[in-house]
């Protein structure tokens, strides 16, 4: 009688396993977000406009429902044509429109800690991103570019919220806001300083 009450034990507990299981969400994500950015401090003064093009991916596994890793890139484009203006020269003044733009590419590792369950209706989130971008410099004068092209390491903390669309589902509704920093400098830009807000969808994959 015992034994059978100890099998009876063990296969409630497998049933009770897969039932938890079959509730909770694939470790390995991918987010799709897309994003706009603020220049800050000597970039600003470069570019002062708002950057609304940009996107950002990212790859990520939950080691629990708390901590995860992954890996994440992206895109942004900051922009400003500046009316026409007379500039010193080392060979004398120059008059010319000017059209400057950076354009970064980040790739870095990433490690996120979430304050809530997996079943929480709403799951407020901690990251922190650490790697490498692509800088690329490009000032025209009138018809003359002046360009620089470099990478630069690049540590981005971010905090944010996923939205799942029902108990355990899958698919979240994902809003961040990430702030930006690399040691970057040419030209008048002596360090690369943004703050960046995204939208988009997280995906949980089987």
């Amino acid at each position: 009688m015992k034994k059978i009450k100890n099998w009876l034990l063990i296969f409630a507990g497998c049933i009770a396993a897969q039932a938890v299981s079959a509730q909770s969400r694939p470790p390995l994500s991918v987010d799709i977000n897309y994003s706009i950015a603020q220049p800050l401090g000597s970039l600003k003064d470069y570019s002062n406009k708002t950057s609304f093009r940009g996107w950002t991916a990212g790859l990520q596994y939950m080691l629990n429902d708390n901590l995860s890793v992954g890996l994440r890139s992206g895109y942004q484009d900051f922009y400003e044509r500046v009316p026409r203006a007379v500039y010193p020269d080392k060979q004398g003044d120059v008059s010319a429109v000017q059209s400057r733009t950076l354009q970064v590419i980040p790739i870095q590792a990433t490690i996120g800690y979430a304050f809530t369950k997996a079943s929480s209706p709403v799951i407020p989130y901690a990251n922190l991103g650490i790697g490498a971008a692509s800088m690329n410099y490009e000032k025209y004068w009138g018809q003359f570019v002046e360009k620089n092209n470099s990478w630069q390491f690049m540590v981005s903390p971010e905090v944010g919220i996923n939205v799942p669309f029902g108990a355990y589902s899958p698919v979240m509704f994902n809003a961040n806001v990430r702030y930006n920093y690399a040691p970057y400098k040419y030209n008048e830009i002596t360090s690369f300083n943004s703050i960046q807000g995204s939208i988009g969808l997280k995906f949980h994959l089987n």
